[in-house]
């Protein structure tokens, strides 16, 4: 899968370096999908762009190509993309996004043939399911981060989540795929979310989760495969420890 990400990011970082460099002549295109949601030429440029290398790919060849931008059934193998996780960031400037890519051999987040991608192209933050990870056994840290929705924070619905308990720190951040992959690699301690997810904000970062012993739950239950579209409810992923603790305190 490397020789894919490397062709891509190559690609993708000189389509980025013509839109926003110093010598850009436009800004990004942004149009309204019909859900009223935003799409750009960014999303729909990765969407086409990995799609014809996973056509080519030996191993993914095969892999049924289930995309925020092109979707008809969910089904297994599936690759799982969202282009650019985070498009209203993007089309703000703000660089909190994330290509978003799971090859899921199956649903099961623990199946160790599904292979999960994230790469900010602004920060050039690289994760995947090949990077080395050592979990951290430190003790004395007083303070436990989480990472939620900005637009939520700013809402102010996490007031009462802060008051409550002053060894919980909430810093906001913008797309849920940029927040997991920040989790995965030890950024922070839990992220949570109140909104509905699409499977494809959510699919690599989960496989990224899981493959480090960091769990998802839904509503305070463990979720262990991830074959639905639309998963609601309040969502929370954290090692098994912090995941409990967290939870009792939304219950209060």
């Amino acid at each position: 899968m490397k020789i894919t990400q490397t062709e891509v990011i190559l690609e993708l970082t000189k389509k980025l370096s013509i839109l926003f460099g110093p010598k850009a002549s436009k800004g990004i295109e942004v149009n309204l999908k019909s859900d009223n949601t935003i799409v750009t030429e960014i999303d729909l440029f990765v969407s086409t762009l990995l799609k014809e290398k996973l056509k080519k790919h030996p191993t993914y060849t095969n892999y049924n190509f289930f995309s925020e931008e092109e979707f008809d059934q969910l089904i297994f193998p599936s690759a799982i993309l969202d282009p650019i996780d985070g498009t209203r960031e993007l089309a703000k400037g703000r660089a909190e996004c994330a290509v978003s890519l799971a090859l899921m051999k199956s649903p099961e987040l623990s199946d160790p043939e599904n292979y999960g991608w994230l790469y900010n192209p602004f920060s050039g933050f690289n994760l995947d399911s090949d990077t080395p990870f050592v979990a951290s056994n430190n003790k004395s840290i007083q303070k436990i981060l989480g990472m939620v929705s900005r637009s939520e924070f700013e809402k102010g619905y996490f007031k009462d989540f802060i008051d409550l308990d002053p060894k919980i720190e909430i810093t906001p951040r913008g797309s849920i795929a940029f927040k997991l992959g920040l989790l995965a690699s030890g950024g922070c301690d839990f992220v949570l979310s109140l909104s509905p997810k699409n499977i494809w904000d959510i699919a690599a970062g989960s496989v990224l989760c899981a493959q480090r012993g960091i769990k998802m739950y839904q509503n305070g239950v463990e979720i262990t495969r991830l074959d639905q579209v639309h998963i609601k409810g309040i969502l929370l992923w954290a090692p098994e420890d912090t995941a409990h603790e967290v939870w009792a305190k939304i219950q209060k």
